[in-house]
């Protein structure tokens, strides 16, 4: 056994072995549901802890000593605590919801909680707007602050100093005020608290931390271990961008089977952002460089002969799919062969636009005229079922079975054409 397998089949063990002696948790409720990585549904158990009257059934502990230990309020008591309402998805203005709002007499602190999801603009700008005697509390895996763009108000110039606001962490704040918690729970609630802070540990990266731990005590072992380790890293970004590519090409197969029925033709003049231009080859090394995949809607014809309506799957991080507008006789930028997308979609394009696609389905954004994963949702969010190129999570590791990439590719277009191509005029 050479160094290089013999590395491999090291690491491989280490992995297996963090599963077998309960370092990880195999089995995890809110892993088997999937709500671990989900700020919605992470947030509804928390607002439900943390509320007087919540099923625990513990009365004010955990929004006592939340409020003291974590956001170090001192102008507390019982009384004021026994008539604290904790509301979850709470409604305001700009059409927005705040994740969890607690108030009272006193205070109105508004809680914005993000685990994987993107921030938005103004966002915390219009939450402060929400908050009474308190800062917005921002609770983040790691305690990141929020960026100018969401502290910015929304086409204004004001902006929220980070004074205003109170960053917290699920791995340091949370995860810490829980476990200070059990000492004082009962079964089955103490259960529960214990796989929160489980999927809590998943989402925060504690278990691949621990993994990386191990597999650089291995490294160091010896000098060839380590140089095989750096033959490896070499070839692994090569292997992921043929992985993406394999994947691509699946669907290039997959849709032609498919194309006649909804008019579509593989597009071949503009290659905008293909995922076969050379220019891939540094998606690791930049945020994105958005490889896709295109097929011009051939019935579609706007009053600007050079617009064009297409069907596209792309990579930015995770795989999606949708229906986007391309102006072949737009000034080329970035280098593109010719034409370019469409950024602004007014409403006069829309009315054009619904004698191809059912315009119930349009929910306009940057060129999209409407996307969704290939598990059917919309929402701009981790899941795990959907592939993360950048990352590589689990779901993106599995396709390089070829048995399995091309179930994958398979019952994605169906949710494609359920959720966008049936949708066509």
């Amino acid at each position: 056994m050479n160094q290089y397998t013999e590395l491999l089949s090291k690491i491989n063990d280490c992995n297996r072995k963090l599963l077998d002696d309960g370092s990880m948790s195999e089995y995890n409720l809110f892993h088997v549901l999937e709500i671990s990585a989900k700020e919605v549904l992470m947030c509804r158990f928390l607002a439900d802890i943390l509320n007087p009257e919540g099923r625990h059934g513990y009365g004010i502990l955990f929004l006592k000593s939340f409020l003291r230990d974590v956001l170090k309020r001192s102008d507390i008591n019982d009384t004021l605590l026994a008539n604290t309402d904790v509301t979850k998805e709470y409604v305001i203005d700009h059409d927005r919801r705040i994740d969890i709002v607690i108030q009272n007499a006193r205070f109105q602190i508004p809680m914005e909680v993000k685990i994987y999801a993107d921030e938005q603009e103004g966002q915390c700008y219009d939450y402060y707007e929400a908050a009474k005697n308190a800062p917005i509390v921002y609770l983040t895996r790691f305690g990141n602050p929020p960026s100018p763009y969401s502290r910015k108000k929304k086409d204004g110039t004001d902006i929220l100093s980070l004074d205003q606001i109170q960053c917290i962490s699920w791995k340091d704040d949370i995860y810490s005020w829980l476990m200070r918690l059990l000492v004082q729970l009962r079964d089955p609630v103490k259960s529960m608290i214990v796989q929160y802070m489980d999927a809590i540990r998943a989402v925060t990266d504690e278990g691949e931390k621990l993994l990386m731990e191990r597999c650089l005590e291995i490294l160091y072992e010896s000098p060839d271990y380590f140089g095989a380790g750096i033959q490896i890293e070499k070839s692994m970004k090569t292997a992921k961008l043929r992985l993406m590519r394999l994947v691509f090409d699946d669907f290039k197969e997959e849709i032609e089977k498919i194309a006649p029925k909804y008019g579509l033709e593989l597009e071949r003049d503009a290659v905008y952002y293909s995922y076969e231009e050379k220019q891939h080859d540094k998606f690791y090394d930049c945020y994105s460089t958005y490889p896709g995949l295109n097929y011009v809607v051939k019935n579609a014809r706007f009053t600007q002969s050079s617009l064009q309506m297409w069907f596209r799957i792309e990579v930015e991080h995770n795989l999606f799919a949708g229906i986007v507008l391309f102006d072949t006789e737009a000034v080329s930028q970035d280098g593109n062969r010719k034409g370019y997308q469409v950024n602004e979609i007014t409403e006069e394009l829309i009315e054009e636009a619904a004698q191809y696609l059912d315009r119930d389905v349009m929910t306009p954004a940057d060129w999209w005229f409407t996307w969704c994963y290939p598990n059917g949702k919309r929402q701009d969010a981790y899941y795990d079922d959907v592939p993360d190129f950048k990352h590589m999570n689990q779901c993106a590791v599995d396709l390089v079975d070829r048995q399995k990439r091309k179930e994958f590719v398979g019952n994605a277009v169906k949710v494609f054409e359920e959720h966008i191509l049936k949708f066509l005029r």
